[in-house]
């Protein structure tokens, strides 16, 4: 038999670390010339060496790892950390530390390129291509606010700012002089409706949207429906029908430019061919302004907002007008007005100024400063009654708090025509009317002439607060009545300081009603279908000053207010604020 294999003996090395068959490896860590002689040992079949004066040691593939004689290896000055140009051969480069090698500058300069170039994808393209490469470009190929919309109606755009005058507003209308100190106005804001077939749906358009929803508030008996709303021939038109809808009688429209055009100041006109006949009593129709902080037909924002225009800290923006024990003021508790018997004499039942200036540091409030009094107010351009055979535009400022039995200065007010007369309904319990009444001619009315009458209404804001500014209502260009903001100064009575001719950015409110609310409604005398027409919109501000036709002004902000309180002002099934949730 030849020679059996070493790796079948076992050493003693092995036996004493208790692993057997696996030689220590101190038996292998000799010297070269040993480490040379034990691979050559090899045992007889006696198990007796051939090599005398040696121990017989174990070789095997593994001996081969454990192999040196400590002298450096030609690898070694790879692992060296002293920094060396070449190998110690002089063959090999040796990888400098420092950036500033040529490989180093290289990833840098590569890293720098990317990264110009990202920049240049994303930032500098874009601006490149507004401000050198810009061209009028086709709006009918997109969606949504600035491109063709559901309606087919397509905003103008140029180099960018949105066009809120409408292309078909004739030349001549783009300037207004007012009539009683000849000062110069220029057109910020205009819709003809020329275009045939808009609608009104939410969405549909970018200056408009109309409501659906019942306007309980004012116990109306019609169902405000977008389906009741569209453009025709040249008029926006909103349809009162006699059909049953949502378990009311009747179905119309109301259209609001409520967050989506608003403005501060200046002179609004609309004309406007009114429903029925000028015998037709019961009808509604009215355009109207009201502050963004409050969304029409949605209680739950106008409570404690409409109609407050009041900048001041006191018992007039407290529940009721009066102190917390209800004790006072005397005028609150007591009052004398047309209507106040059938109230206990009570001057007000409003839940107070939700958002007032008496407001705390932290708590709720829009801003700008929790001090300034923030809220609703509404202004009226017409609210059309019929009595006798003959149309009357209700022109007027809802304010709150009121005076004692709602009795405002009329003997600083301007009547300008003699058919022209103070409203003789003075106010009530939810609400102080400010109001002038004036003869709407016949022919304004569809069945009687359906001429297109012109309704307007100037005011100046009161931006001190000290009754500096004021109201002039128009019929046909001609100025029928003049509030000045004095007539609602501070009143003693009911502890009361000045009423605000309205700062807020104010929404504009087309719609036709049906309520016994305004007026009595003879039923007999009402022809349905019946429409309510408007030929344009178009507001003016004043040449030389800035102009103020922001929903979200900065002296007035109101879009995160709205945002952080947007189920209130999407949702028109709250019938108050939720104070609890907010």
């Amino acid at each position: 038999m030849g020679p059996r294999p070493m790796s079948g003996i076992q050493s003693e090395a092995g036996k004493a670390r208790g692993r057997p068959g696996q030689p220590s490896s101190a038996g292998y860590l000799t010297n070269g010339s040993n480490a040379k002689s034990a691979m050559t040992h090899t045992t007889s079949a006696d198990g007796s060496s051939n090599s005398s004066g040696h121990q017989v040691l174990q070789t095997s593939a593994t001996a081969w790892l454990y192999q040196h004689d400590g002298s450096p290896e030609d690898d070694d000055w790879l692992h060296q950390p002293e920094a060396k140009t070449v190998a110690p051969n002089g063959t090999l480069p040796y990888l400098r530390t420092h950036i500033c090698n040529g490989r180093g500058m290289l990833n840098v300069s590569t890293l720098l390129v990317l990264l110009l170039a990202i920049m240049m994808l994303f930032a500098g393209y874009p601006l490149l291509s507004v401000y050198f490469f810009y061209r009028e470009r086709p709006v009918k190929t997109g969606f949504g606010l600035g491109g063709s919309n559901g309606t087919g109606q397509v905003p103008s755009f140029d180099k960018g700012f949105f066009q809120l005058i409408d292309a078909d507003t004739p030349s001549s209308a783009y300037n207004w002089a007012n009539p009683i100190d000849s000062a110069s106005y220029h057109l910020v804001f205009s819709d003809e409706f020329e275009v045939d077939g808009r609608t009104f749906w939410p969405g549909d358009d970018p200056f408009w949207e109309a409501v659906d929803l019942h306007y309980w508030v004012t116990g109306d008996y019609e169902w405000y429906s977008p389906e009741a709303v569209n453009t025709s021939h040249g008029f926006l038109n909103i349809w009162m029908e006699e059909m049953t809808n949502h378990n009311l009688n009747f179905r119309s429209g109301m259209v609001q430019s409520w967050n989506k055009f608003c403005f501060q100041g200046g002179y609004i006109e609309t004309s406007i061919i009114l429903p029925g006949s000028h015998s037709s009593e019961g009808f509604w129709p009215a355009a109207w302004l009201l502050g963004n902080l409050g969304r029409a037909g949605y209680a739950g924002t106008t409570q404690g907002m409409w109609p407050y225009s009041y900048k001041s800290c006191d018992v007039g923006t407290l529940a009721n007008q009066t102190v917390p024990d209800k004790s006072g003021p005397e005028a609150a508790i007591n009052a004398h007005g047309l209507y106040s018997a059938a109230y206990d004499h009570k001057l007000s039942f409003l839940e107070g100024q939700r958002l007032s200036a008496c407001t705390c540091q932290g708590e709720d409030h829009p801003g700008p400063s929790v001090s300034i009094g923030r809220s609703a107010p509404e202004l009226d351009i017409i609210e059309a009654q019929v009595n006798s055979g003959h149309g009357g535009a209700s022109q007027s400022l809802q304010v709150a708090p009121f005076d004692a039995n709602y009795s405002w200065n009329q003997e600083i007010s301007t009547l300008h025509q003699t058919d022209s007369v103070f409203n003789s309904y003075t106010g009530g319990i939810y609400q102080e009317a400010v109001s002038g009444v004036s003869p709407i001619p016949d022919a304004a009315y569809s069945l009687s002439g359906g001429k297109p009458t012109t309704f307007g209404v100037f005011y100046e804001p009161d931006w001190t607060g000290d009754g500096s500014g004021s109201v002039t209502w128009y019929i046909d260009g001609v100025p029928r009545w003049t509030l000045p903001g004095k007539a609602l100064g501070p009143n003693p009575a009911t502890e009361i300081g000045q009423r605000i001719i309205p700062t807020e950015p104010l929404s504009i409110v087309l719609n036709l009603a049906l309520s016994d609310g305004f007026q009595r409604v003879k039923w007999d005398g009402l022809p349905f279908p019946a429409s309510l027409k408007f030929d344009y919109v178009r507001v003016y501000q004043k040449d030389g000053q800035q102009d103020r036709i922001s929903c979200d002004p900065d002296d007035h902000p109101t879009a995160k207010y709205i945002h952080d309180h947007l189920d209130v002002y999407m949702n028109p099934n709250y019938t108050v604020f939720p104070q609890d949730k907010y």
